[in-house]
């Protein structure tokens, strides 16, 4: 069967910078700075890039690729949003990770598709390589890494990855490798090839978008439990509802479709079925034996709201949006935002940065940045827009949540935000209790009208159903209780709070 894989070309130059021993390797691997993630991921491309590059017998290849697995898993690790956002990084060292953990998983994935292709050109009796399912396993697993790694930022998927995944799979199927048992490299759980591919097909069906940071990667290890009942099953057409089947052409660098928006046949060079019916019943179950607010929080709720969409398009129910052009002023996150409000009231004159809109509706904007920074904004973040007059005084501000993101890899940043209502003021949190009392930055939007309560946005964690709190807004203290919690962003809160006493 023909391959559809890209891999580097190859030259017979022997390289002498390359370590090509492998017990020399691992030393050279263990000896990596562990605390300079961006130092080490530089070191590794700089070794392995080349490698891919040479020349070499597949075993050889091989037994060098699995020295580099470990160090390649802990980097990838390393990587994910909330850590590069704690560590000590620039702007353009956390982009520079960014953007190297992806080229490492591809770079690892394109070593394991030499050697399938060298164990599969034609005539040659691919499937009794004893180890051809272990490559195809570690090579679709690489490719998925890097897959879930854009996902996590925002990012659209690396080029033709949907087409090489299929690609893979449609191989091993044909050896009949897909059910081979190994152990998971990170999770220690029992894993097979059909369950990585099942799980990240199902993966690619939710928007990765508009979910929270953090969130992806809890969907995607509860759907590696829950996927191998899945089941992929020849055809481009089906009887009866559609819910819970998705179609797979596995000869295209199409993603998996949902068959609610489709009509049966589904044109394709090599259809096929992806039924998730059984699992998706389980997490059904799942949910069902847990309390209302356990289950909310518990992926499974997410991941059966995209799996099983309503058919009435979410564009349709919004409000009409209009086309804009404007620029607006914004700052970016709830210290942000505070420290910008403080500095205004002591009367200097801090700046923002500049959007533009490309429309607008009753509920927010859609709106571009020509920055495309990797981890520094995510879904649910706080946004203030600065409204200022001619004068360039300050007229109107006006909150935000961000509601999805699109980072386009260095062409600038597309989002969508939604408005939230009230005037914000910086204020000051104490919560009166032991070990507690060091006061947070929040804001305060003042109730719209009478018999509408006031609201806090505070870091997640202050709120909680009745509690005490004292509110410092300038030389003022004022007892208060916290009342509902409306809404949740991005380790924020937003809830009423209640008159409290001293």
């Amino acid at each position: 069967m023909a391959l559809l894989l890209s891999t580097p070309e190859q030259h017979s130059f022997q390289d002498p910078t390359l370590e090509l021993d492998d017990k020399r390797l691992q030393k050279w691997l263990g000896g990596l700075p562990v605390l300079d993630t961006g130092s080490s991921l530089r070191m590794v491309l700089d070794a392995l890039e080349p490698l891919n590059e040479q020349t070499l017998e597949s075993k050889h290849r091989l037994r060098l690729l699995s020295v580099y697995l470990p160090t390649v898993q802990r980097l990838y690790d390393t990587a994910q949003p909330a850590r590069l956002r704690q560590a000590n990084l620039s702007r353009q060292q956390r982009q520079d990770t960014v953007d190297d953990i992806e080229r490492l998983c591809l770079a690892m994935a394109n070593g394991f598709k030499i050697i399938v292709k060298e164990w599969c050109v034609p005539g040659q009796p691919a499937g009794k390589q004893p180890l051809l399912g272990t490559v195809l396993r570690w090579c679709l697993q690489q490719l998925t890494q890097a897959l879930v790694h854009s996902f996590r930022f925002y990012r659209p998927e690396p080029a033709w990855v949907f087409l090489e995944l299929n690609q893979l799979y449609r191989l091993a199927r044909h050896h009949g490798l897909v059910d081979q048992v190994s152990k998971g490299d990170s999770s220690g759980v029992q894993i097979t090839l059909a369950g990585i591919y099942q799980a990240i097909c199902l993966l690619a069906l939710i928007d990765p978008f508009s979910q929270e940071e953090g969130e992806l990667d809890r969907q995607y290890r509860a759907l590696m439990q829950y996927a191998p009942q899945a089941r992929i099953i020849p055809g481009n057409s089906w009887q009866g509802v559609p819910e819970g089947l998705y179609v797979l052409d596995l000869q295209s660098d199409l993603r998996p479709r949902h068959c609610v928006f489709l009509q049966s046949p589904v044109d394709g060079d090599d259809p096929y079925l992806l039924d998730a019916r059984v699992p998706l019943q389980q997490m059904h179950r799942t949910l069902a034996s847990l309390n209302a607010d356990r289950r909310k929080r518990r992926p499974e709720a997410a991941i059966l709201r995209a799996l099983l969409p309503e058919v009435i398009d979410r564009d349709k129910r919004r409000g009409k949006r209009r086309t804009d052009g404007s620029w607006i002023e914004v700052v970016i996150g709830l210290d942000g935002i505070v420290d910008w409000l403080l500095r205004q009231q002591r009367g200097e004159q801090p700046e923002g940065i500049d959007w533009q809109v490309l429309d607008r509706s009753e509920q927010g904007y859609r709106v571009t940045w020509e920055n495309s920074d990797s981890g520094l904004l995510q879904v649910g973040e706080l946004v203030c827009e600065i409204e200022r007059d001619t004068d360039d005084k300050v007229q109107a501000l006006r909150l935000f949540l961000v509601r999805w993101l699109r980072d386009e890899r260095g062409k600038g940043t597309e989002l969508g935000v939604e408005s939230i209502q009230g005037v914000p003021g910086p204020v000051r949190l104490e919560v009166p209790e032991p070990g507690e009392e060091t006061p947070v930055a929040a804001l305060f939007l003042p109730a719209p009208k009478a018999g509408i309560a006031a609201v806090l946005i505070a870091p997640c964690g202050i709120h909680r159903d009745g509690r005490a709190l004292k509110i410092h807004a300038g030389t003022r203290t004022i007892p208060v209780c916290c009342g509902v919690r409306l809404q949740q962003g991005a380790g924020i809160e937003l809830f009423e709070f209640l008159a409290g006493e001293n």
